[in-house]
């Protein structure tokens, strides 16, 4: 096996073996192993990090954060008054009237019958329940990948059309 020297200026040199030795490798293999990874992952060191590598833990956290709030909402709106409504009923008492949005109001049991009422309460159970699936699934499939050159970033491990069936979900849900 050949050598060749490089022409460096010496605080690079310097850093650059420290760099090495700190990596436990010897210099051949740590230049040899930072161009194989600039290659391979088809990066430049002239050229900044493609944003969405870098921020794709604070997409995911906003969109956990968004489901959140649906949840609470229908939970807020939907869930707890329908709830209070079926103990209202089974105690064999008129449902007051109670506010749950600016305008939105639940007047008495005329409007919807027990059976109705159940049956909403199931479907928005089930809602829930399969975006707390769906949230967990993805959470389940999130790996943290450390980056050598730059800050630390989430990979969303799943396929393709596994992902489109989640968005399509997630758009019908809502």
């Amino acid at each position: 096996m050949s050598k060749s020297r490089l022409q460096l200026k010496a605080n690079t040199a310097k850093r650059f073996r420290e760099f090495s030795k700190k990596n436990n490798s010897n210099q051949s293999e740590t230049l040899d192993l930072i161009l194989d990874f600039f290659e391979k992952n088809n990066l430049s060191p002239f050229e900044t990090l493609v944003p969405s590598k870098v921020s794709l833990e604070q997409l995911i956290k906003k969109r956990i954060d968004a489901v959140i709030a649906i949840l609470k909402n229908i939970e807020k709106t939907q869930t707890k008054p329908g709830l209070l409504m079926l103990e209202l009923l089974m105690e064999g008492r008129s449902v007051p009237k109670v506010e749950v949005g600016k305008k939105e109001k639940i007047s008495t049991s005329k409007e919807k019958s027990l059976e109705q009422l159940k049956l909403e309460i199931t479907r928005l159970q089930d809602l829930v329940e399969a975006t707390n699936k769906d949230l967990e699934y993805l959470l389940q499939h999130v790996e943290i990948k450390g980056n050598t050159f730059g800050a630390d970033y989430l990979k969303l491990n799943i396929p393709r059309s596994e992902l489109e069936r989640i968005k399509i979900a997630i758009k019908h849900k809502t």
